[in-house]
């Protein structure tokens, strides 16, 4: 039986209790919202901290009868519990299996292709709008370039054809969790799927709309923003995330482009500092390969449910340029800023605004099912929440 709008999943880790704030902050009282996790104790104590009237409810991800009966009781999943393809099975084939809609920000591509072979189907079937990305990986890159061709067809009547993302970041503050799962990719031997462009379109029948491109994998000076720059650490994600975007466009015969490619660097200005960090970058993919690095980036890493103070929450910011053109040679770039770190205060925002998109805004969404793309799924809804909640975004002729 349906009791609830929105369960939280993973409340009591360090993700999990932003969001938890952020719903006691910003979700409407008409919005009936429950928290839930595995440890009893602990999600009774955050009752009693922040004075949640909220209920809440004990389910063990890796225990497929408690979450079959968890999922039963909401119209909206939300889950912060990673790594993903270590606890994520049970609760996307438990939201497929009863049409609930489901959102999460895992950014592990690879097991997001397994959910979607495994219960794509059957979450077409039943309704359910599975949601994945709906963190700082990967809605900036999903919106912002929805945002560009928005403005493309609307100024020239024309298609964005090729696309760069540049992002500036300040004091990013590294999650726990977020490197467990980064890690677990590694140990996992994921390195060549998350090298495939393709890996998330190869299931739609409009998927060859790449372009052989050559990429960049070292450091180089970009002359759309004059200065230095070296590939983005997200890029293998949120590249793969806009490609599904355009590829599911195609599907549902929105309009689309005939071919599209799509890059992303982290802006760092000056040529050494980029220099050191693409080092730094590539190194760790390589050494992440051996157990005895991952061990050892674990015990001196964050650990789980551990992150970055509150004061380097509030403080940090990102900046994301895409810089796009169209097949009518025009170019114009979109400017998106958001003041909060990004793997913390933005990813809890988008997270959020998307499980409230599903409930509140439901019946303007698009009749879309299955695996989707925030962009797709909620689109300008989204793009509105989003607006409200402090994003600033604009596109502008260059």
């Amino acid at each position: 039986m349906v009791r609830y709008d929105i369960i939280l999943y993973g409340a009591t880790g360090f993700t999990g209790r932003q969001a938890v704030a952020y719903f006691q902050e910003h979700a409407p009282i008409s919005v009936r919202w429950a928290i839930a996790g595995r440890n009893e104790e602990k999600l009774l104590a955050l009752k009693q901290e922040l004075n949640l009237f909220a209920d809440a409810l004990v389910a063990d991800a890796l225990n497929n009868e408690e979450i079959d009966i968890l999922v039963q009781q909401t119209q909206v999943f939300l889950t912060t519990v990673g790594p993903y393809a270590l606890y994520g099975n049970n609760i996307v084939a438990n939201c497929a299996k009863y049409g609930v809609h489901y959102v999460d920000i895992t950014g592990e591509s690879p097991w997001v292709r397994d959910m979607l072979d495994q219960y794509g189907s059957l979450a077409q079937k039943t309704g359910a709008k599975i949601i994945p990305f709906c963190g700082f990986d990967s809605i900036p890159a999903d919106l912002g370039v929805w945002f560009l061709q928005k403005y493309m067809r609307e100024s020239w009547q024309s298609e964005l054809v090729k696309a760069d993302g540049y992002y500036t970041l300040a004091q990013v503050g590294l999650n726990g969790g977020t490197l467990l799962s980064a890690l677990n990719m590694l140990q996992q031997k994921e390195t060549k799927r998350l090298a495939n462009p393709q890996l998330l379109i190869q299931d739609l029948k409009y998927h060859n709309f790449i372009p052989p491109t050559k990429r960049v994998w070292k450091n180089h000076y970009a002359e759309d923003i004059q200065g230095w720059v070296y590939p983005f650490f997200m890029a293998d994600i949120n590249t793969k995330v806009v490609y599904r975007s355009i590829g599911l466009a195609a599907e549902y015969e929105l309009p689309h482009p005939k071919e599209f490619v799509y890059q992303e660097y982290h802006a760092i200005g000056k040529r050494i500092p980029a220099l050191l960090a693409s080092v730094g970058m590539l190194s760790f993919g390589v050494l992440g390969q051996f157990n005895w690095f991952r061990k050892a980036a674990q015990k001196l890493g964050p650990q789980s449910g551990e992150g970055p103070n509150q004061e380097a929450i509030e403080n940090g910011f990102f900046k994301l340029r895409i810089i796009g053109n169209d097949n009518k040679g025009n170019r114009a770039i979109m400017t998106m800023n958001y003041q909060g770190d990004a793997g913390n205060k933005a990813t809890t925002c988008f997270i959020c605004e998307c499980a409230l998109a599903l409930s509140l805004d439901h019946k303007q969404l698009p009749n879309y099912t299955g695996f989707l793309t925030p962009t797709i799924a909620l689109g300008s809804i989204l793009f509105e929440r989003l607006i409200a909640a402090d994003l600033q975004i604009s596109c502008e002729t260059i």
